[in-house]
This record gives structure tokens, sequence and C-alpha cells, in this order.
């Protein structure tokens, strides 16, 4: 124990609001120390992994087995393969969050892919991906830009970037993203695929590298809407190790049952189709209204999303704020508890998280420490706000479709401020607030460009989302 250690306490105490002796804080720091020890062990970061480096013409893998992990040769994914996003822990693969201050070499997989091992998929190896998560572009990773492999000139999407970029080159029939504010679902519709947002909690996020725990989803990134439920299906359930994950099963029960969409109702909610360009929305709205020819009845329906895209900023940089105070554990969330993954985290900090980060979180971050939490507090109730609307609007709908993009994928070089990200999140991030499921899907083009729409469907109705997604693929152009 030393003085400086004593000083720390007593400044913990005081901004915890005790007024404590010199002698008992020596006496709560001496417990303190002896449990520190306890607790965290000696672990080791290690540098060294299997495979090699990956060498794609769209920049989108990194490290990469020599041949394909197989766990089994049956299963319903049997015979198709997989890469995971670079946040996502594989065993013996090296793992980096798209940021060279990262770098971990983690000794166990996590559940969301080792459900996918057990279902018969083949994991390639890890994909590329904007640093710690930051950024809808694919243009940042410290490993290099992700190309679009339908057209250079235009953004792959991100953070998720590598991911929807290796699944639209077809190097890969399954990748998994995460999504905070459509991480999946942007670079999905930029790239012209499917992409999957579960429900907040769906499937557990131990042995990932959260970037703003409340918002964080794992999903699956596929060319078609049946692989994708395949693999959300493999992957749904709780775990023990991450103890906000919920035991919640999916809708269907076979594959069959995603054509089963006769009688659903779905709304067009008139705010995302206003706030989306006159083009966009038009295009979307063409192919709305042919799902009557599915026996679907849509209607319109009142979803006025307020201020959730600043609402979704602000929250998403001050949860990584405290991620980086905490070395990647927010305490209550169910994950970051992983001791090489915290230490990882640790030393990235050390090192600096680089320029791009902090242009990112700096701000909304400052914003929150100094106002002493009310622009995270207002965020959230922004979001409340929004939860309230949107469970109203699906009394009498069962789920939503919108534009999943407010504009064209954005061409290279072009999103630079704050204001040009509202275009590209601003229908995605509402749903992460909510925890709702949101699938995206390619239904049509504008001169060669994909544009997709999205299905919502209420919290842990992931399987009818997936419903609506599919009959939306049924009646794409």
């Amino acid at each position: 124990m030393t003085d400086s250690d004593l000083a720390e306490m007593q400044t913990q105490a005081e901004r915890l609001g005790f007024d404590l002796s010199e002698s008992l804080l020596e006496e709560i720091l001496e417990t303190a120390t002896a449990a520190e020890t306890a607790a965290t062990g000696t672990a080791t970061l290690s540098e060294e992994g299997i495979g090699h480096r990956a060498n794609d013409n769209e920049n989108a893998l990194l490290a990469v087995f020599d041949e394909p992990r197989v766990r089994t040769d049956s299963g319903p994914l049997a015979g198709t393969t997989l890469a995971v996003k670079d946040n996502i822990a594989v065993a013996d693969l090296k793992m980096t969050c798209g940021s060279t201050a990262y770098s971990v070499v983690p000794s166990e997989t996590a559940p969301s892919v080792d459900r996918l091992l057990d279902a018969g998929i083949e994991l390639v190896g890890k994909a590329n991906m904007e640093p710690f998560a930051m950024g809808p572009t694919g243009e940042f990773s410290d490993f290099g830009h992700v190309t679009n492999p339908l057209d250079p000139d235009i953004v792959a999407g991100g953070s998720s970037s590598g991911s929807a970029a290796a699944v639209a080159a077809g190097s890969v029939d399954v990748a998994l993203g995460t999504d905070t504010g459509g991480s999946v679902r942007i670079p999905a519709a930029c790239c012209g695929i499917v992409g999957v947002k579960s429900s907040h909690r769906l499937v557990p996020r131990n042995g990932f590298v959260d970037f703003a725990p409340s918002l964080d989803t794992i999903g699956p990134m596929t060319r078609d809407v049946s692989t994708a439920a395949s693999a959300l299906a493999a992957m749904a359930g709780p775990d023990p190790h991450d103890p906000t994950s919920a035991d919640r099963p999916l809708e269907f029960e076979t594959l069959e049952d995603l054509d089963d969409a006769d009688g659903l109702t779905v709304g067009i909610p008139e705010t995302p189709f206003e706030r989306s360009s006159d083009e966009i929305a038009n295009a979307v709205r063409t192919i709305t209204d042919r799902l009557s020819t599915l026996g679907i009845e849509t209607v319109p329906v009142e979803l006025d999303l307020g201020d959730t895209e600043a609402a979704y900023l602000n929250i998403g940089a001050a949860e990584f704020s405290w991620l980086i105070s905490g070395n990647g554990v927010t305490r209550g969330q169910g994950t970051g508890y992983d001791e090489e993954l915290r230490q990882a985290f640790a030393a990235a900090r050390e090192d600096g998280l680089g320029e791009h980060v902090a242009r990112r979180i700096l701000p909304p971050a400052f914003l929150d420490m100094t106002s002493g939490g009310a622009t995270y507090a207002a965020a959230r109730a922004e979001g409340i706000e929004f939860t309230t609307r949107l469970e109203a609007a699906f009394e009498s709908v069962d789920a939503l479709v919108m534009p999943t993009l407010r504009v064209r994928p954005p061409a290279v070089e072009t999103v630079t401020t704050r204001a040009d990200l509202i275009p590209i999140l601003g229908n995605t991030a509402p749903f992460n607030i909510a925890g709702t499921p949101a699938v995206t899907v390619p239904v049509t083009s504008l001169d060669g460009l994909p544009v997709s729409a999205q299905a919502v469907a209420p919290q842990f109705e992931d399987g009818r989302a997936l419903r609506v997604a599919r009959a939306l693929e049924r009646v794409a152009d």
C-alpha cells in the first residue's frame, strides 16, 4: 500500500460521498488490494497465433486459418463458410478490433462463434473492421481501407466493413458483424447483402469487445435471408458468462416458416421515409406495394423518430468512454470480464486508441463529463420516448418496413463530418436504442447501386422480422 494508493482511495471515497477516517481507509484499501490479487490472477497476453494474414482483393479479411476450422460435417450450416468480425474472439487467432493499438490472441472462442461451429459451419478467419467499431463507412481500419466489391468508388460501409465485403465478394457464405447503431445493416446495405441486427441480449456477447454495451448486438451477414435465419437460430440463447443474455427462442420452427407471411400487417412509417431522399423513398415504396401479392397488408403508421440520431451518438460515446476508464468492462452489462481481453484493452488504452477514435468519442464524452451525466440522461430520455412511440406503433401492426439508408451508398472520402453520419445511420440507430430486431435486405438498385429495405419487429420477435425480410426478398427486383 502506497501513499498514492491511499490518496486515490480518498478521492474515490469523496466522489461517492463518503467521509471516512484515514485508519478506516487504510483498512479498506488493504482489503481491496487482497481482493484484486485474488480476482485478477496473472493472465498473460499472447502475440503468437496460428494461421496467416489473408490476401484478398477487398482487404476484407485479416488473420485466417491455413485451413478452415471445422468441428462437424453435419448440422444446418454444414458446408457453409464463416468469417468473424475482429472484435469477436476466436481461439488462437490474433484479434485487433481494427486497431494497431489492440492485440491479443484469445485462448477461448466466443459462444456466438462456438455455436456456429457446432452447427457445422467452416470457420475461415477474421474480418477487417473500423477501429473499435467506430465509423459507418469502412475507410478507417488501421489495417487498410476495405473495398466495396460492387464498386471501389463507393464505401463498403461500417463498422462491419470486412464482414460485408467478404460476403458480397463470395469469399465466405456467412460473416458475423456487430451492430451498435447500424454497423451490420449499413455495410450490408452498401454491399447489397442481407444483414441482421438481432434483439439486444438475444445472442450472448461474451468474448466480444463492446463499443456501447446497452446498444451492441451480434448478428449474421449473408447473401440470402434463409442462411441468415439459420445462423441466428444457431447463435441465439443464454450463456452463463453473459448474465444479460436472454432465454428467448426464435419464432419460426423451420426455414419453410419464413415464407409464411400471409395475414401479416406491415406498417409503413412516415418519418423514416420523409427523412430519406425522394429517390430512395420512392424505390422502397415501390417494393412495399408488392407485399400484398403475398397476402401482407401494408398500412401507413405514425412513428416520429424524434432526435434519436443525436441521442445515439451521445449514448454510444459516453458508454465507450466508460469502457475506456474501466479497461473494457462496464459493470452490470455482462461482457468484458474475460481477463485476456481486459488486459488487451488496458494495454491499448495506455498506448492510445488513435485519432479516429478520439474524433468520434471526445466531443460527446466531454459533454457527458462536464454536465455530470446530464447529456447521457437526456439522450436516454429521448430514447425512452421513442421506444414508447414504437411500442404504440406495434399495437396496430406486426412489423415495420422502411429504407435502411436514407441516401445512396456514399462515395469514398465524402463522409467527413458528424452531419454526414445522419443520412447513413438515421434509420438504423433508433432500433439499437429500442433493442428491437431489424433485418436489412437489398430490394432494388439505382444506377447499379443497391437500395435496401429494413424490416423491424418488436423486441425478441426476430423470427417475425426475418419473415418480413424474406417477403421483401421474394418481391424484390
